[in-house]
């Protein structure tokens, strides 16, 4: 593999925030470095900057046409066409009021990350008017703007009726356990690489995770699947195992760092996957047959993922665990 110059594009919200660190492209960036790429950071679309790849990096649920058109300025892109990841247009176990389903329910907002990234480019005269609409009583649901916010009903017939609207989503409970402890697997990729990163938790909405492991492994056809539909070269699938089939419920393109991990074997692994990361930009850009998001390429014949860092490698860089959205 050669390690040449080259340049990559990365394309975040007009106000992403500079120099704050929160998402883990910051630490493929660090590793891209060390390998002798080039990183040029571009907020909005205001200005274009040649690159040999662009990263688009653009933190919100439903990405606006303009950055599509900007992105076909570049040759090899990344998650260009992830346009829409609202829970409503893929999420497993979906229900409508009036669904012959027996058993307990959650509701979340559609909008990745509660609508937060949404909530916050807002103008204040948009969000006065619509707190003034809530407390007139015109929604008489509030939103959910985090898991704190998750609301679980024993039954469907106690949902609310104003959560069956475009904002929420109401879904099947479906937790996976492994004895008294309730199991979050992410599939978490980028390219040709697959990690499968494992949290427990005694508590039924996994917030305060407990690191089980991070290991590359091949992913169920279901996930490969799910990529396709969302056109994700890069990011991670919330979901479960019930009976043998992936329940998918959360995806997510624009990854969090969450709290830094310490020198424990999480810390290990996670720079593993940092790197494996890194390393598949750069094959990437050393392949000139590449094109923007090819699933033959991505979906071969599954395998194990890649072989533990190939040389060279980056020093070694402080790991994450991956916030959940």
């Amino acid at each position: 593999m050669s390690f040449g110059r080259h340049r990559v594009a990365i394309l975040h919200t007009e106000d992403e925030p500079q120099n704050i660190r929160r998402h883990l492209i910051c630490i493929i960036e660090d590793a891209l470095k060390q390998l002798g790429v080039d990183i040029v950071d571009l907020y909005g679309t205001d200005k274009f900057v040649p690159a040999d790849l662009l990263f688009v990096h653009y933190d919100r649920s439903v990405v606006p046409t303009h950055v599509e058109r900007f992105a076909r300025q570049y040759r090899r892109r990344i998650n260009a066409g992830a346009r829409d990841i609202r829970k409503h247009t893929y999420a497993d176990g979906l229900l409508a009021p009036d669904s012959p389903y027996e058993g307990r329910v959650i509701v979340k907002s559609t909008l990745n990350y509660g609508g937060q990234p949404e909530e916050s480019s807002r103008s204040l005269l948009t969000r006065i008017r619509n707190k003034a609409s809530r407390l007139a009583g015109l929604r008489d649901a509030p939103l959910i703007h985090s898991k704190q916010g998750y609301r679980i009903y024993e039954r469907l017939s106690d949902v609310p009726a104003a959560y069956f609207s475009h904002h929420h989503v109401v879904q099947k409970l479906q937790p996976e356990w492994d004895g008294e402890k309730n199991i979050l697997r992410e599939y978490i990729f980028l390219g040709n690489n697959h990690f499968e990163n494992i949290e427990r938790s005694s508590d039924l909405i996994i917030t305060e995770d407990e690191n089980v492991s991070c290991h590359p492994f091949n992913p169920h056809p279901r996930l490969l699947e799910m990529r396709r539909k969302l056109k994700l070269d890069y990011g991670k699938l919330d979901y479960t195992m019930i009976d043998g089939e992936p329940f998918i419920f959360d995806a997510n393109k624009t990854l969090g760092l969450g709290e830094y991990v310490d020198q424990d074997a999480s810390s290990t692994e996670y720079v593993s996957m940092l790197h494996a990361f890194a390393l598949e930009i750069v094959r990437i850009l050393n392949d000139p047959e590449f094109r923007s998001y090819d699933l033959t390429r991505l979906h071969g014949a599954l395998r194990a993922g890649p072989a533990r860092l190939p040389q060279p490698q980056p020093g070694a860089l402080p790991a994450a665990k991956v916030q959940n959205g």
